[in-house]
Order: C-alpha cells, then sequence, then structure tokens
C-alpha cells in the first residue's frame, strides 16, 4: 500500500522526501490506535529521521489535505492521526491515560439511528461515535 500512496503522491508532482516516505511508512504500520504529533515525532526520530515539530505538523496537515491520514477527535481535545483506511470505525479512550483504540459497531443499527436522526430538522453529513472508559493497564 505504501507503493501505491507514494506513486500517487509523485503521479501529482509531489516531492518524496525522506520524512515523508518514514510518515506513511510509521502510519502504515500503526494499525491498533491513531496517533499524535508528538508521538510520531518521537517515532521518526527513533528512526533517525532529522524532524522538528514544525515539519512534522506540515507534513500532517499535507497528508490530511491530500486524503492520505484524518484527524481523529476523540473527544478529550487532543488531535490524532490515522490513515484514512476503507470503511468507517470508531474510538475508545481511556478516561485515566488517553489511550485510544478502534472499534467496530454493528453498522445496520448504526444507519438506522442515523436515518431516525436525519428526519429531524438536521440534515446529517457525518458523525463521530467515541466510546469512553478504562483501558485494561487502568482497570
Amino acid at each position: 500500500m505504501a507503493h501505491q500512496i507514494l506513486k500517487a503522491l509523485k503521479d501529482k508532482g509531489f516531492r518524496l522526501t525522506k520524512v515523508r516516505k518514514l510518515i506513511i511508512e510509521i502510519f502504515l504500520s500503526n494499525s491498533a490506535a491513531p496517533i499524535s504529533a508528538v508521538e510520531l515525532k518521537a517515532r521518526l526520530m527513533a528512526a533517525d529521521a532529522d524532524a522538528n515539530k514544525t515539519t512534522v505538523y506540515r507534513e500532517l496537515d499535507f497528508l490530511s489535505e491530500q486524503g492520505i491520514v484524518v484527524e481523529v477527535n476523540a473527544g478529550d481535545g487532543k488531535k490524532r492521526y490515522e490513515l484514512n483506511r476503507d470503511g468507517h470505525h470508531h474510538h475508545i479512550l481511556c478516561l485515566r491515560c488517553s489511550a485510544v483504540e478502534c472499534v467496530t459497531v454493528d453498522n445496520c443499527t448504526l444507519q438506522e439511528e442515523l436515518k431516525r436522526v436525519d428526519s429531524k430538522s438536521f440534515k446529517i453529513t457525518g458523525h463521530s461515535l467515541n466510546f469512553f472508559g478504562l483501558c485494561e493497564e487502568c482497570q
């Protein structure tokens, strides 16, 4: 998948810098939970990539604009990002340590609720469903 993403960026005329390639690889290898810019910077540093905070945020903005990553709002005020994969999913957030995990919800029940709400005075254009609790470590 990394090859497809990199080829699409190159075909659009964008540069494929070392940091950009590493960020895409990090997101591809990270399927468990969304990551913050701080976590991303730490992983880049561990891979001997010289990327300052500004570069990390600039790359996240760029990859978001290109539809490669999406911002995850877990309701705790912290921005996290994950690869924009096929299929819609939701998140569960630990109230103590702020760990975030992806969860899948029965789409049939959710779609029924969205239709019910949509018939009211609002036209639904999207949604964000988050669950909150304590992770195994914090229990």
